[in-house]
Order: C-alpha cells, then sequence, then structure tokens
C-alpha cells in the first residue's frame, strides 16, 4: 500500500500552492469551481461543496478509443519472423476498426468560462518562492552539517533553490496568463484565437495519422468551416487480408460493393469526428464540414466535394456514437451526399455558408 502526501497553503484570495510527492502545483478560482496549474499539464476543477462529488479534467484531454488503442499497439508490437503474417493481418484489421470508429473519440469540451479566471497576482513572491524562502530561513545544520564543514554548501543549496522557484513560479504565471487570454479571446469570438486553440489542441491527429487531412477556417460568419481532404487513395484498402488454415498471407481484391460501403462509412465516420472536436473546442453552435476527394461514380472521376453537411450543437446530443451507423447518421443531418451503392460517391454542391 502506497502513501500519499498532499499539502495546500493559501497564498491569496482565491489561490492555493498544492504540494505533493509528484511536484508543486498552483490552483486559482473559488471553491467548486477552480483551474490548476502544474507540470503536468492544465486541468479544470468542478466539485459539488460538501457533498464530496467532484470532476477533474485536463485541458484539451481525451480518451483514446479501443480501437486506436489497438492500432497503435501493431504500429509498435515487435513480432517474430515466423509471426509476420499474422502480424500483417492484425495491422490490416486494426486499420479497418480505426477507419469506421474515427467519430467513436473526441477531446473533453474546454470550459473557456472557467479558463478565464484571473491569473495569479504579479509583485509579490510567488507560491514557490514563498516555500523556498521558507525552507531557507528555517535551516539549522545539524551535527553532521558541522562535523563536515557542510552547513554553507546547504545554505548555498537553499538559495540557489530560491532562484529556481522564481523561474517557476514565472513559468506558472506565464502559462495562466497565456490561457487565461486566449479563453477571453475566445469567448469573444476572436476567430484567431479559435483557430489558435485547434491548432494547439491538435484534435486531428490520427485522421491524419490515416492519410487525410482538415482544414478549418472561420469566415466572416463565424461559423467555422471544415475541409476533410481524402488522402492519396491508400487511405481505405482496396483488397482483403487474412491468413490461412496454414498460417500462409492471403491478399485480395475487396469486392466492390464492400469496398464502397467502408469508404462511406469512413468518410461519415471522420465528419461526425470534426463535428464533435469542434463543438468540445469552439463555443460554436454549427458547423460547416465539406469532404473533397475523386468521385467514383463520375466517368472520369472528378476531384471535388463529394459530401456536404451542417451540423448543429444540438444534432449530437442524445446520439450513442458507439453504436450508430456514421453513414445513417449523415442523413438526418442538413447535406449534400449523392452516394451510389454499386458506384459510390458523385460530386455534389457545397451547401451554402
Amino acid at each position: 500500500m502506497g502513501f500519499r502526501f498532499q499539502k495546500r497553503v493559501k497564498i491569496a484570495p482565491g489561490v492555493r500552492l498544492n504540494v505533493g510527492k509528484r511536484g508543486a502545483s498552483v490552483s486559482v478560482g473559488r471553491k467548486g469551481a477552480s483551474v490548476t496549474v502544474g507540470k503536468r499539464g492544465t486541468y479544470a476543477n468542478v466539485g459539488i461543496p460538501g457533498t464530496g462529488i467532484s470532476y477533474r479534467t485536463k485541458v484539451g484531454g481525451r480518451t483514446k478509443r479501443p480501437q486506436r488503442v489497438a492500432y497503435e499497439q501493431t504500429q509498435i508490437s515487435p513480432a517474430r519472423p515466423s509471426a509476420d503474417n499474422s502480424r500483417q493481418v492484425d495491422q490490416y484489421n486494426a486499420r479497418v476498426a480505426m477507419l469506421t470508429s474515427v467519430h467513436q473519440e473526441a477531446a473533453d469540451p474546454v470550459d473557456w468560462e472557467l479558463l478565464s479566471a484571473p491569473a495569479l497576482p504579479t509583485g509579490a513572491d510567488g507560491p514557490a518562492v514563498q516555500k523556498a524562502k521558507r525552507q531557507l530561513a528555517g535551516y539549522r545544520p545539524t551535527w553532521r552539517d558541522r562535523l563536515f564543514n557542510r552547513a554553507e554548501a546547504r545554505r548555498a543549496q537553499l538559495e540557489e533553490a530560491v532562484k529556481t522557484a522564481a523561474a517557476e513560479d514565472e513559468r506558472i504565471l506565464a502559462e495562466q496568463k497565456k490561457t487565461e487570454q486566449l479563453a477571453r479571446k475566445i469567448l469573444a469570438g476572436d476567430r484567431s484565437a479559435w483557430l489558435s486553440a485547434l491548432e494547439e489542441l491538435d484534435p486531428f491527429e490520427d485522421i491524419r495519422q490515416l492519410g487525410s487531412t482538415v482544414n478549418v477556417e472561420i469566415p466572416d460568419n463565424g461559423i467555422p468551416e471544415a475541409a476533410l481532404l481524402i488522402g492519396d487513395g491508400s487511405v481505405v484498402p482496396r483488397d482483403v487480408m487474412t491468413l490461412t488454415q496454414t498460417g500462409k498471407l492471403s491478399v485480395k481484391p475487396m469486392a466492390k460493393k464492400r469496398f464502397l460501403l467502408l469508404y462511406q462509412d469512413y468518410v461519415c465516420s471522420s465528419v461526425i469526428r470534426i463535428a464533435r472536436e469542434l463543438f468540445a473546442v469552439l463555443p460554436t453552435d454549427r458547423i460547416l464540414v465539406n469532404v473533397y476527394d475523386d468521385s467514383q461514380a463520375d466517368e472520369p472521376p472528378i476531384r471535388g466535394c463529394i459530401l456536404s453537411v451542417r451540423i448543429r450543437r444540438e444534432d449530437l446530443e442524445g446520439l450513442d456514437f458507439a453504436w450508430l451507423d456514421p453513414s445513417d447518421t449523415i442523413e438526418t443531418f442538413d447535406h449534400n451526399m449523392n452516394y451510389l451503392k454499386t458506384k459510390g460517391f458523385r460530386t455534389v454542391e457545397e451547401l451554402a455558408r
């Protein structure tokens, strides 16, 4: 059984120093709603005083979906030469699972109101410096220090610790001010701040990992507009990879209808994911997503918009993302999509802004 140590010291009204085994952090805000800044990141804390009920979340934090965890493990897990065929099949199956579950993962919503709380007070010593100075003032050489003539060296270490603590206070204050300023700009509808938040939190990393790109713009009407650019044709596999009974690798062309369904689910799953991420990060009630790729049903294929969707925040409320069908769900939103089961996507007009 491990012991946990934590001490909270009130520095100023609404400001507390938290000292534990893993280091120090600073909490700013009232009881029941505060922001904690430390070496492990920025956290929003919400609770009901007197009930013991509380919630703590990292700003921009997320829980990876099981399919993503499995996929990443297949990319890094070492394999014996004799198990190489099995590993390739595992990687293939993990990628297919990733393609159809993109929508199941999203960042925790950011509470910009909470993060706009005033930064730490300036002018006086910060919490880390106050702690270091108390240790210096309270230092009393032991008989061992005096015996080995190390009292001065020990005192010099404590004095150096005060300087190090000052740098830590400056870092915490700068981080808190940066977060506060960004939060206020975002709440004020600053378009550049919205884009900065998306760049900082980078919510579409795994979509890039699969080979596609997401670009977000904030036009004059203030409604975020995302462009999903499908990759070079290798994003969705066109073959089926399995193991034979003797352990040999079998690679066969995927049936066209199966490929088209997988492709449609990937596209629609990604659109839902983009909407979830934008609503989690930005204080907006509507977004527009356009998907671009070579059409499949046009002869010859045309590079253009194959899906255009307008989604409201309320459209996503109550949806069970673990069980919904991405393609069916897209049809419940305001959208332009011309998909033929036996031919695939045709190009469509983008929805008006």
